[in-house]
């Protein structure tokens, strides 16, 4: 009965094109996984790693309810699958899911759709409970005869075993501006241990510089009537951007490169700063080829104010540092204005 309702909900998630059928069978993917489950998620299990904070297995539930991001990454993970599907036609396909959640949202819903005899599953993430979670959820909606195997472990150490080669990996662990979450130190070490032909999504994280007025600028809010923020309010017209400070993809984290800091090049400060004074940064998404999410249009891509202007107005320069050697942030150092002096003429 579970399956059958599962695949229902998920056709009409593939199929659907507009704003308000996302919202709409995003938010019967939500009520069907609060139905089988009871909302049996702890909201105290949140654990530091090194590179992030893994949310608890009650605020990885609520990522579901982020209905843009749940609808654009489904629909880009089926359109990989299919890909795959298509270029491996005589083998079966090997997934890994890194930082699964308790409801593994962007891959057990996708199951039914798919032949059970091509597809090889790793499911991992570091919460005992999240891991049980979906156990129970492969019990309960009859996905047993499926080749899934879950794993309690810390995606940002996991070691992908030999005999298991990746054809699709998966981690969307993430926090605005790549703040917070481990996303990209969970990212640096799938990738590097995936084949080169191999499919990561998300496949490409962008992070623009832009001058502008941070409360004029769209902000996903989400209540009970849906999606709010990014169709209410349009992009601040006085908006500068300056530059992308960062792309996380497959080719950032080629050779041996295992900084986990990042610093930008500096930046000139405008003078006249009063139409767009605050210093921000922007997030991009690409999903899986046109498949992408904006600017607010995800908890994940709202914009994130790094700091006013006039708070710095002394000052003519700024760089950015990003680390995610511990709890991922970006930092800032200045330059002071230069003091010209004019020698008179005698």
């Amino acid at each position: 009965m579970y399956k059958q309702e599962l695949k229902i909900i998920v056709k009409s998630i593939i199929a659907s094109n507009n704003d308000d059928e996302y919202i709409h069978w995003a938010q019967k993917l939500s009520v069907f996984y609060q139905k089988i489950l009871k909302d049996e998620h702890s909201d105290n299990n949140e654990i530091v790693v090194q590179g992030g904070i893994a949310l608890s297995s009650s605020g990885a539930a609520d990522c579901v309810d982020d209905y843009l991001r749940t609808i654009h990454f489904i629909k880009g993970i089926y359109k990989a699958i299919n890909n795959l599907d298509t270029l491996f036609s005589c083998r079966k396909i090997n997934i890994l899911y890194a930082g699964c959640g308790p409801y593994a949202t962007l891959i057990l819903p996708l199951l039914p759709l798919l032949n059970k005899e091509r597809i090889n599953a790793v499911l991992i993430d570091i919460n005992k409970s999240s891991i049980e979670s979906v156990r129970n959820i492969i019990s309960k909606i009859g996905l047993e005869d499926y080749n899934l195997h879950t794993i309690e472990t810390d995606a940002t150490t996991y070691i992908i075993p030999k005999d298991f080669v990746v054809d699709l990996a998966v981690s969307e662990t993430m926090h605005y501006a790549l703040t917070r979450e481990p996303q990209v130190a969970i990212s640096r070490n799938i990738m590097k241990q995936i084949p080169e032909n191999a499919i990561f999504i998300p496949q490409e994280i962008k992070i623009n510089l832009a001058f502008t007025f941070f409360n004029y600028e769209p902000s996903l809010k989400i209540d009970i009537n849906g999606i709010k923020g990014y169709k209410n309010m349009q992009p601040y017209i006085y908006n500068v951007f300056v530059d992308r400070l960062l792309t996380i993809n497959k080719e950032h984290f080629l050779g041996e490169n295992n900084d986990s800091k990042f610093e930008t090049n500096y930046y000139s400060l405008p003078d006249n700063f009063s139409n767009h004074p605050d210093v921000c940064l922007f997030t991009e998404i690409k999903i899986f080829e046109d498949i992408e999410l904006k600017t607010a249009e995800s908890y994940i891509t709202n914009p994130y104010c790094v700091v006013s202007m006039y708070v710095i107005k002394d000052y003519s320069e700024i760089q950015f540092v990003y680390d995610f050697s511990e709890i991922p942030k970006w930092t800032y150092r200045l330059k002071k204005k230069q003091l010209i002096s004019r020698r008179k003429n005698s």
